[in-house]
């Protein structure tokens, strides 16, 4: 069976992002299942392939092209005549069974140009219209696009649920919200959870176990370890940081406590009570090096790959219910804290979980029986009974 991946934004063969994870482990599920896998990405991301999985797929390359008036050609890949042309090549050269295609820039030409026996599939990484408003607010942002970026949003999405022979959507908010606002029908989606790319391990937490990773990484011995990770530029990161930076860590006066940082393109300091660590290549060293995580999020859709991360590490976590969405295998108050907002109840958690390590300790044993259920190998099977009910859907 040959399968084609297009990926828009950054490297399909790399987990650095949420995103990019989650094509990381598909293309991982689809190697393993034997198919012969041909992905498509922009050549500014040629370098970072995880080396094992790029022997396993044919990479090309398209050339990103210059940016027009400061605006990006993520949200007009269609226009790019680099793109189209490797796009046309590689659809003349071989037949493909399925084409996957992330967010839904670059659809439409995928549309046009993939023959007709060719099964589309939208690979959903939450509501983009949303992204895209999120990414208007940066002051970068080109002034002359923001006013109608929203609504252009919101057209291309719609026009991309509509084409899609199926939607696979990362949440059951996300599927509500295409049925509700674009008349999708709901039998036209499913739901594949993406999993953390760290291998579940089943470890319990102890101290000997977290001096081990802080020594590997030069964190304090004695200090307690509060975390978050994601990657820039990603708007809803870049505000939790920015949260973190100047309302968190200001509030919070224990000096010891300290907030460590890290993600790919992640600037690295120190500053009062915050280590930037920067991009680590073995995140589970941070996760095992932590007590605890926060994830404050205001913004953003889709599901929050850290939070598998946290879950599969049985790391206690606080989160706002916005960094909590698209995740219903697990219980608030029982595996996690969470609050509406990042306001001062939520730095009472922070205090909380500092001062009271039965709770973290009962959030870990609560967090390991869970912690398998959203694995790769599940996360495989899943797409291989996708796989298997659309081939026999096209064969009749």
């Amino acid at each position: 069976m040959n399968i084609l991946v297009i990926y828009t934004n950054g490297n399909a063969l790399n987990p650095h992002s949420g995103a990019e994870t989650r094509f990381w482990n598909l293309n991982n599920a689809l190697t393993n299942l034997n198919f012969n896998v041909t992905v498509l990405h922009s050549i500014n991301s040629k370098g970072f392939e995880d080396k094992e999985l790029k022997k396993k797929c044919e990479n090309v390359f398209y050339i990103k092209s210059l940016s027009f008036l400061g605006l990006s050609d993520f949200y007009f890949i269609d226009l790019n005549l680099f793109f189209i042309f490797k796009l046309y090549q590689i659809l003349r050269k071989k037949r493909f069974d399925f084409i996957l295609v992330e967010f839904p820039w670059g659809f439409l030409m995928t549309k046009f140009l993939a023959k007709k026996n060719t099964l589309l599939l939208y690979e959903s990484q939450g509501i983009e219209s949303e992204f895209i408003e999120i990414a208007a607010t940066n002051p970068k942002f080109p002034k002359f696009f923001k006013p109608f970026a929203k609504v252009f949003g919101k057209i291309y999405e719609k026009l991309v649920c509509k084409f899609a022979d199926v939607i696979v959507s990362v949440s059951e908010i996300d599927r509500d919200y295409y049925e509700q606002n674009y008349g999708i029908d709901i039998s036209k989606t499913i739901l594949i959870q993406t999993p953390s790319a760290i291998n579940h391990k089943n470890i319990e937490r102890s101290e000997s176990l977290r001096n081990k990773y802080r020594k590997k990484l030069n964190l304090p011995l004695n200090k307690t370890i509060v975390m978050f990770h994601g990657g820039l530029p990603h708007p809803p990161n870049q505000q939790a940081f920015d949260l973190i930076e100047n309302f968190i860590s200001p509030k919070v006066k224990d000096p010891n406590i300290v907030f460590v940082l890290a993600g790919h393109n992640v600037e690295k300091f120190k500053k009062n009570n915050i280590i930037s660590l920067g991009f680590i290549s073995s995140l589970s060293d941070l996760l095992y090096s932590a007590d605890f995580a926060i994830v404050p999020l205001t913004s953003g859709s889709g599901m929050r790959i850290k939070c598998a991360d946290y879950i599969i590490t049985a790391l206690p976590f606080i989160t706002t219910k916005k960094g909590i969405e698209g995740i219903d295998f697990v219980n608030p108050g029982e595996d996690y804290l969470v609050y509406d907002s990042v306001d001062d109840k939520f730095i009472e958690g922070i205090l909380k979980l500092h001062e009271n390590k039965e709770i973290r300790q009962e959030l870990h044993r609560n967090l390991l029986k869970k912690s398998n259920i959203n694995n790769r190998k599940k996360f495989e099977n899943r797409f291989f009974k996708l796989f298997e009910k659309l081939m026999c859907l096209r064969e009749n």
